[in-house]
C-alpha cells in the first residue's frame, strides 16, 4: 500500500471516530531497523517528548544491531539543559550541597523517570551537561585552604 493512500484511509478511519490528522505534523514514517533496511525519506518522528528511530544497539546476545526504539529528543533535551541553566548552580557558592540538591534533584528525578523508560544510554550526553554544572559549583566553592574560584577573579593563577 502507497504511504498517500495509508494516510487517506486513516484519515478517513479518524473521521469516522470524529477525529481529525493534523495536516502538518501528520506523516506516514517508514520504521527502519535490522529487518526493514529499504530507504525512504521519513524514517524518524518526534512524539511526547521523545524521537523514534532506528539506533544501533547490543541484543541480548551482545550482537550490534539496528532497532527502531524510543530516545530523548533533542527539544527536551535543551529544556532541560535550559531549567538547570536557569537555576544558575555555579553562583550559589555560599550554598549547601543540600541546598542544591532540593533545587535539582526534582527536575532530575522527573526527567529520568520520564525518558529512563526505553533508552537509558540515551540521556548521558544531557546528564553530563548537568554534571559539569555542579562540578563547576563545586570548583567555584570556596574551599578553606584552596584558592578562589577563576570564575570570580580578574586574572587566574598558575
Amino acid at each position: 500500500m502507497k504511504s498517500g493512500q495509508l494516510l487517506a484511509d486513516t484519515d478517513a478511519r479518524f473521521k469516522g471516530c470524529k477525529l481529525e490528522l493534523h495536516p502538518i505534523k501528520t506523516k506516514i514514517v517508514y520504521c527502519q531497523d535490522k529487518d526493514r533496511q529499504k530507504e525512504y525519506s521519513d524514517t524518524e518522528f518526534d512524539f511526547l517528548g521523545y524521537t523514534f528511530r532506528k539506533v544501533l544497539i547490543k541484543d541480548r546476545l551482545g550482537r550490534l544491531q539496528m532497532n527502531f526504539i524510543a530516545s530523548v529528543s533533542k527539544k527536551a533535551e535543551k529544556t532541560l539543559k535550559d531549567k538547570v541553566k536557569i537555576l544558575e548552580i555555579h553562583k550559589k557558592t555560599g550554598s549547601k550541597i543540600e541546598m542544591i540538591a532540593e533545587l535539582v534533584n526534582p527536575i532530575l528525578r522527573g526527567w529520568m523517570n520520564y525518558f529512563g523508560k526505553f533508552n537509558r544510554s540515551a540521556m548521558k550526553r544531557t546528564l553530563d551537561c548537568v554534571q559539569r554544572r555542579l562540578i563547576k559549583w563545586a570548583m567555584c566553592k570556596n574551599f578553606r585552604g584552596h584558592r578562589p574560584c577563576p570564575c570570580y577573579t580578574r586574572y587566574s593563577h598558575r
